[in-house]
């Protein structure tokens, strides 16, 4: 049988569990050893429950069909190997045996950086700002923003990140590729499902599951090159996420809380721990040194060889098309207006913005 169909019944296996099926597979040898195993030595081998799954599983019609109502709904797989298949997640310990994938699927191939943005579901509206504050920033810098699309932090992350023009989020799901969880995020779903990208190591019709949820959250830190904790309770999925980063050697990043606040426990306990405390987008840019080419709003373009800070990055979106004046800047762009001042003067000096008339600044054309 075609080794793609293969991989596609592997992932429609993997439900025994990965470390199960990665001892399975080196014992017989690999994918297409297993494939072809006697009936009656994977009887002899393996538990009844682990055989019984991969025999009634091991049909080429079957897995045809299966990959036939895929294709009707738009939905691919990758695996190790595929040629869209992320290299980072190849490196962490647990690595999924197949993906499930709708969307933008060739962009995971790209060279993005990824950053996740985790949260608490029952977020304050102030934890959601920040979410969409640092989303929104990041966003727009060569960088993709991953997430769970849980309620609360996740989904507002991802809103934001989907909103920036050439915006990009991956959506990792705890449940079937096809289901939305929760439902009120289903808009945001969709639109994920054309502009960004989706992902799942569960098949179709998959209901959600509480146990499915820890396991998701290692694909989500393992595409990441920092996760960005933003308001979560001491014992939270959030928290998971980010020792699943820590042991796969991602940076971690947390938003400090108000004491007493029982969602900003988790955060101000990772700071404790060790995780980089930030108050600004800038903070994360500035440490895993991110460089872009910005589109400002309104599709007025900031020259595409310009490296520009998150500041300049801030300054150049608020303006758009628009010629303004340095005060409404100031007004726009929440920092100190001396800050501002510099900046606006350095990238009119770097070619990025020009002064039609004095103390008036409009993003230069071409």
């Amino acid at each position: 049988m075609e080794y793609d169909l293969i991989r596609l019944w592997l992932g429609m296996i993997s439900d025994m569990g990965n470390a199960a099926l990665g001892r399975i597979l080196d014992y017989f040898g690999g994918p297409e050893e297993l494939w072809n195993v006697p009936e009656h030595v994977l009887r002899e081998t393996l538990t009844e429950k682990q055989s019984e799954r991969i025999l009634c599983t091991r049909d080429e019609k079957k897995i045809i069909v299966y990959k036939n109502r895929l294709k009707e709904r738009n939905i691919t797989y990758i695996y190790p190997g595929h040629p869209y298949f992320p290299e980072v997640l190849r490196e962490i310990p647990d690595c999924p045996f197949l993906l499930y994938a709708k969307g933008c699927v060739e962009t995971l191939k790209t060279d993005r950086t990824g950053i996740a943005i985790v949260g608490a579901r029952k977020a304050s509206a102030y934890g959601k700002e920040m979410a969409e504050q640092f989303a929104s920033v990041l966003a727009g810098y060569r960088t993709g923003i991953i997430s769970g699309l849980a309620a609360g932090i996740d989904g507002a992350a991802q809103h934001a990140a989907i909103n920036v023009e050439n915006g990009f989020t991956v959506a990792v799901l705890g449940c079937g590729i096809n289901i939305c969880y929760p439902k009120e995020n289903y808009n945001l779903f969709e639109r994920i499902g054309r502009q960004g990208v989706i992902l799942s190591e569960y098949g179709l019709d998959i209901e959600p599951a509480a146990w499915r949820f820890p396991l998701r959250n290692r694909i989500i830190s393992g595409l990441a090159k920092g996760v960005l904790v933003v308001e979560a309770q001491k014992k939270s999925g959030s928290l998971i996420t980010a020792d699943q980063a820590l042991e796969q050697g991602r940076e971690v990043y947390a938003v400090p809380g108000r004491i007493g606040d029982r969602n900003s426990e988790g955060c101000n306990h990772l700071i404790r721990q060790g995780a980089m405390l930030v108050t600004d987008p800038e903070d994360i840019v500035e440490d895993l040194k991110l460089e872009r080419r910005i589109l400002a709003a309104g599709k007025a373009e900031c020259r595409e060889n310009s490296r520009l800070t998150a500041l300049e990055q801030k300054i150049c979106v608020c303006m758009g098309r628009e010629v303004l004046h340095i005060e409404e800047i100031c007004a726009r762009v929440d920092q100190p207006p001396a800050r501002i001042l510099t900046a606006l003067f350095d990238m009119e000096r770097k070619g990025i913005i020009r002064q039609p008339v004095r103390y008036y600044f409009a993003v230069a054309q071409g």
